[in-house]
């Protein structure tokens, strides 16, 4: 009898470490966020005397937060087709754009939106290849579809648009449209490379409406029963309420974020500067895929001056205590004030299934968060505002000729 306790307990001690091992590989943390824009006076503010271009302190107060990922997606709604650089209504950036988003931790790039084509397929063209040159996932156009790997889960993304501004045949340059058939191709094809669970990224919705339109929600609701897990939504430039459906089991088996504002423009709308970062665990279970520890926190478009320089900065703004101290304008905690309490009672009607990612309260202490999330790091308003960054840029190669990865989608596939 002793000696069967023993083996027992040796066995315990062997592979209990395999299954909490097993267990931890069976999670992937999703993040996404919302559109980057860039107009002219953006261009003009990242414009150095030398001529060169500088994005990096952009995003210095969110880095962290997109690298607590395993994925990070964001829809680039502009083009690297080379100078000269423009901004709306025809976008053109300056590869150093896509350098520092890439340095702040964003991993996919998703393409398929109506801006793509501002410079015709061959500044689209030229785009994609820089996103390759870069070692950047990307889907929504050369690739309709992509397949990424993490923590033992295979996930594909999806990425389609309701149009683009100009229109150039598929055989030039491809572009997922929203077309059920064509979407419907594309999770049949994603299926049989074995996925376990698909996010559909949306480009769609009226422009500067809070509310979902009705062919958001029909559209929602058909994506929901051909078996996606998750639906991130982009285009109105403006936060837009987070659905959740869960099953029998309790737990959430789809969700539908229809629009995450914007990530960083020159809009000048408060509702326009006020963005979602939303996050989210992909987790297996005997049922299939759910979503667990979904949250959002609040993200503002800082327009900062610096010796009379126009500066833009992502800010963190769910708590105060995030951005009080760099704040030097009254205005700009008032405005950044009223915008969140019109938002908050909007998503507390719209969405109550997640919850907001925040500090709080107050007498707690500073640097820890609460709410259905793991914990962060605490680096929010302690990084440098203006730090020169050292950086380059890897030659832009055309390698989308004799893709074989099966974790992207057929070249040329539409």
């Amino acid at each position: 009898m002793i000696k069967c306790l023993r083996i027992l307990f040796l066995s315990l001690m062997v592979f209990t470490p395999l299954w909490l091992y097993s267990q931890q590989e069976c999670r992937v943390r999703l993040c996404f966020a919302g559109d980057l824009m860039q107009h002219g006076k953006q261009i003009r503010s990242a414009r150095q005397q030398d001529g060169s271009y500088l994005y990096d302190t952009c995003f210095v107060f969110v880095k962290e937060h997109l690298k607590e990922a395993d994925l990070t997606g964001m829809n680039i709604e502009t083009t690297f087709s080379g100078p000269p650089y423009s901004g709306y209504p025809s976008f053109s950036s300056p590869n150093e754009l896509a350098v520092a988003i890439q340095k702040s931790g964003v991993n996919l790039f998703l393409t398929a939106n109506n801006h793509i084509l501002d410079k015709g397929a061959r500044g689209a063209i030229r785009t994609v290849a820089l996103y390759d040159s870069l070692g950047i996932l990307h889907c929504g156009t050369i690739n309709p579809w992509i397949i990424v790997k993490r923590n033992g889960i295979r996930i594909a993304v999806l990425n389609y648009t309701y149009s683009s501004n100009h229109h150039i045949p598929a055989d030039e340059f491809p572009v997922n449209r929203t077309d059920t058939l064509i979407i419907r191709r594309h999770i049949r094809e994603v299926r049989e490379k074995g996925v376990d669970c698909i996010i559909c990224c949306m480009h769609w919705g009226t422009e500067y409406q809070l509310q979902p339109s009705g062919m958001q929600r029909s559209l929602a609701d058909w994506l929901y029963n051909a078996g996606i897990t998750a639906v991130i939504g982009s285009h109105p430039h403006v936060p837009q309420s987070i659905e959740v459906r869960k099953g029998q089991n309790g737990k959430i088996e789809f969700m539908t974020a229809y629009s995450l504002g914007n990530f960083i423009s020159n809009q000048p709308e408060p509702f326009s500067r006020m963005g979602l970062l939303l996050s989210f665990d992909i987790v297996l279970t005997e049922t299939g895929p759910c979503i667990e520890s979904p949250w959002y926190e609040w993200i503002w478009t800082w327009q900062a001056v610096d010796q009379g320089k126009l500066l833009y900065h992502v800010l963190p703004v769910s708590d105060p205590r995030l951005y009080r101290k760099l704040l030097k304008d009254p205005s700009d905690t008032i405005n950044i004030f009223k915008t969140i309490k019109t938002l908050r009672n909007f998503m507390r009607e719209t969405s109550p299934g997640i919850n907001e990612r925040r500090r709080y309260p107050p007498y707690e202490r500073e640097n820890l968060y609460f709410g259905n999330h793991p914990s962060c790091h605490p680096v929010w308003a302690r990084q440098p505002l203006l730090a020169p960054v050292k950086k380059s840029l890897s030659p832009i190669e055309d390698r989308r000729k004799g893709r074989t990865d099966q974790s992207t989608g057929t070249p040329g596939n539409h």
